[in-house]
């Protein structure tokens, strides 16, 4: 087959780099993923990618993170996630509040999938007009949460799941049960299916941004000027890039020897960290290698970077995958890339989930033409090749904007690396006891980061925080220390703004599943105000027809103003008779958005009691 290939492009090798990751959705409390993508991705682009390279004989690179193998290995085991553990119960069994939390947190995925599947679209559509869900619809929508994301391979393999797509709506718990157990089953294929696999390559074991480990400081070499958190740990990024290829050594059962640093973050001593550890090429984005010094040279070669070589993906040609040609059909999207290839060597790298879920055939069509077509090469083949210069200075810098403002640029990375810095240096001196040590490398991941500041928004953006704060907050308590009080405290400031209730509350309870329906408003802090130790959110909602509020974090000793009259916080919760206009004070003064009063709109029609 490699033959055929090789016949049917006469010039020109591609190198393609796919690159598995997700972050550690896991809570370092209960170790169950607050987050349902690894599982869904499992369905789709983990089994696909695999499969289709074995179907082609295509030489590609997958590159693995290792934390991502730790949470396949937790389904394996048979572990749950929060959106599981709620999808395995009868439908008939779910509480309002449940109910209310479901339809919140279900609605995921591509928006385009509720176009591809009509059945879907509809059952959003009712949601989005407030329709009522009675336990049927609920566990259509339970169905349909996982039924969409299926990919190609599972598809083929598993044709009863097409059948489930046709009928569209009045599922039965032992379908819904059907589909759930098709995941399970095909969570415990990957092993095999990696194993198998011309080249694995990996990234540091949490997906930490290396240069930032090794001195933060080092961030003012491609950002002038930006303030310095003083986090400088060269053993972490050390540690970080042992265990990590250790860690995918051990699950596919042969070496390892290209590092695809996390988001292609490099830096000098970065290079000589992973070569001290045992890689051999790197692969990072081309605009790296422009602001390098080095030898005149293309990207279709690999370059002598001292102790490794380095390769450079073609940046436009991997953004056309990753970004365009989800809406093309595949041969043509094929096509027109090894078009724009001329002929020349080159390495395409971008991530190896994500763009599969934007592609209606979960990119069958495109994969399958592509890499039938196409003289393809390893990653490691393509380092192996005679340098085409060398580089005498690398740049410090990502395959982002090649530098690290996502991740130290706004005063919110800032201060989640002064809180990951307090605790890293209180480790120290503590002797480094190792109950702490798994918390503080998994805080600090990448993605924690990606999410403060104000480039990016998601939904989760409020879940990512909670996990990095909580993965500190586990250290310290290993640690025998005084959690600080910080760490009670969201430092991400979402958008001022009013979001209504999904539901009434229900009749009792106090928990995270309890206040889930209430509307939310985030509270600022006026100027006299101090930062530490203020409620940054008021949760409303109505019970048994009075307005509950409550202040996260606690708002003991808080007061508020519904239409004149004034109710004291206990502990952090309030209850007011009638009224929609609310003034909130206290010892240390708080603004509201808008100033003067709060109008919330608390009184809320969710979905009632789910019958079967």
């Amino acid at each position: 087959m490699r033959a055929r290939r090789e016949g049917a492009i006469r010039e020109g090798m591609l190198s393609l780099l796919l690159h598995m990751h997700q972050p550690d959705y896991r809570d370092p409390r209960t170790g169950n993923p607050t987050m349902p993508w690894v599982r869904l991705h499992a369905t789709r682009g983990y089994r696909d990618v695999p499969h289709v390279i074995a179907a082609t004989g295509a030489q590609v690179t997958v590159n693995v993170v290792p934390s991502l193998i730790d949470q396949w290995e937790h389904y394996r085991a048979g572990g749950t996630d929060t959106h599981l553990a709620l999808a395995r119960r009868h439908a008939g069994s779910y509480e309002p509040h449940e109910a209310a939390w479901l339809l919140q947190n279900f609605f995921h995925g591509n928006p385009s999938s509720f176009s591809w599947f009509p059945a879907w679209g509809a059952l959003k559509a009712a949601h989005d007009a407030g329709e009522r869900f009675d336990a049927q619809r609920l566990r259509d929508v339970v169905v349909w949460s996982n039924l969409a994301w299926f990919g190609f391979s599972a598809l083929r393999d598993h044709p009863e799941l097409r059948e489930l797509r046709r009928k569209g709506h009045g599922y039965t718990e032992a379908e819904k049960a059907h589909v759930l157990d098709v995941q399970a089953a095909i969570l415990q294929e990957l092993p095999s299916l990696y194993r198998k696999l011309p080249e694995v390559s990996c990234t540091p074991y949490y997906h930490p941004i290396l240069p930032l480990l090794v001195d933060t400081a080092h961030a003012r070499r491609n950002l002038p000027g930006v303030p310095d958190p003083g986090f400088r740990y060269p053993d972490d990024a050390k540690e970080q890039l042992v265990r990590a290829r250790a860690r995918v050594e051990a699950w596919i059962g042969k070496p390892v020897h290209g590092l695809w640093p996390s988001e292609g973050a490099v830096s000098p001593e970065v290079i000589e960290l992973a070569a001290d550890a045992g890689y051999r090429w790197f692969a990072t984005d081309e605009d790296v290698l422009a602001r390098s010094k080095h030898d005149p040279g293309d990207i279709g070669g690999p370059f002598d970077v001292g102790r490794m070589r380095g390769i450079f993906r073609d940046h436009g040609l991997s953004d056309r995958v990753g970004f365009v040609y989800a809406n093309w059909r595949g041969e043509e999207a094929a096509a027109d890339l090894l078009h724009r290839l001329e002929g020349k060597p080159r390495l395409l790298a971008l991530d190896g989930e994500n763009p599969w879920e934007s592609y209606r055939d979960a990119g069958e069509h495109f994969l399958r033409a592509l890499l039938s077509k196409a003289h393809t090469r390893t990653c490691g083949e393509m380092a192996a090749d005679a340098p085409r210069g060398r580089v005498h200075a690398l740049h410090t810098g990502s395959w982002i904007g090649g530098d690290f403002a996502i991740w130290i640029g706004h005063a919110e990375d800032r201060a989640a690396w002064e809180l990951l810095r307090d605790a890293r240096a209180e480790w120290e001196a503590r002797g480094r006891p190792p109950a702490a040590r798994e918390h503080l490398l998994s805080a600090e991941g990448s993605d924690w980061f990606w999410w403060y500041g104000d480039q990016f928004s998601t939904p989760f953006e409020g879940e990512f925080d909670r996990l990095f704060r909580a993965h500190l907050t586990a250290a310290w308590e290993a640690m025998g220390a005084p959690v600080p009080a910080a760490l009670s405290e969201p430092i991400k400031r979402a958008a001022t703004g009013i979001v209504p209730p999904a539901a009434a509350l229900p009749p009792d309870g106090d928990d995270w599943f309890a206040w889930a329906p209430a509307g939310r408003v985030e509270l600022r802090a006026g100027a006299m105000a101090p930062v530490r130790g203020m409620p940054r959110t008021l949760l409303f909602g109505e019970r048994d027809g009075r307005l509950n509020l409550k202040l996260v974090p606690s708002g003991e000793g808080w007061t508020a103003r519904a239409d004149g009259a004034e109710v004291a916080f206990e502990a952090d919760r309030a209850v007011v008779d009638g009224g929609e206009a609310v003034v909130l004070s206290g010892p240390d003064g708080l603004r509201i958005p808008g100033e003067g009063a709060l109008r919330l709109p608390w009184r809320a029609r969710g979905p009632e009691a789910p019958k079967v």
